[in-house]
């Protein structure tokens, strides 16, 4: 009876870590919050998944999307995966999401800029085999890992804990995707 309690219990815990997408709009600050960024749907489709997104990043903190009057510094369309969450900038110039789940051969790391996109597929990573499985996906990431930019001899970063180390993206629109 131990057994099979312990069973379930895994299993919940598994399904738990494949929850759908949600596709809700969302928002989130700079770690200094004099930033915020919002992406939403601009309400184009029925379905939110084939909907058109924009990244809207503004000066100044909010709880909630600003007032349609209020101008963005700077906007880029974004195609969301369905999860809400990403990383912003203290100075606001840089947005990055980056996937919960491992896949080698599509972006893992997404960074928009005002004047550029940079995708990074698993593979860049080179975090080769054996990472450990849900019911349907691979982890990549460290548990309570930290994602955060970072600038090391004046060049910018988004540097990621992985379940193999810590692992960098230089930041750079001159840098190939």
């Amino acid at each position: 009876m131990k057994i099979l309690f312990l069973l379930i219990l895994s299993l919940s815990v598994c399904s738990h870590a494949d929850q759908p997408p949600d596709w809700q709009e969302f928002l989130v600050q700079s770690p200094n919050n004099k930033w915020s960024a919002v992406v939403q749907p601009l309400g184009n489709a029925e379905k939110p998944w084939e909907d058109d997104w924009v990244l809207n990043v503004y000066e100044g903190f909010f709880l909630s999307s600003p007032p349609p009057n209020f101008k963005p510094v700077w906007s880029t369309p974004y195609k969301p995966s369905g999860y809400t969450g990403g990383y912003l900038s203290d100075d606001g110039s840089t947005f990055s999401y980056v996937e919960f789940w491992y896949y080698r051969d599509y972006p893992v790391v997404k960074i928009f800029r005002e004047e550029c996109k940079i995708l990074k597929n698993g593979s860049h990573f080179r975090l080769g085999t054996n990472l450990e499985k849900t019911t349907s996906h691979e982890l990549w990431l460290k548990e309570g890992g930290d994602v955060k930019y970072i600038t090391l001899e004046g060049t910018f970063y988004l540097q990621l804990e992985t379940v193999k180390g810590k692992r960098k993206v230089e930041v750079s629109c001159s840098e190939k995707t």
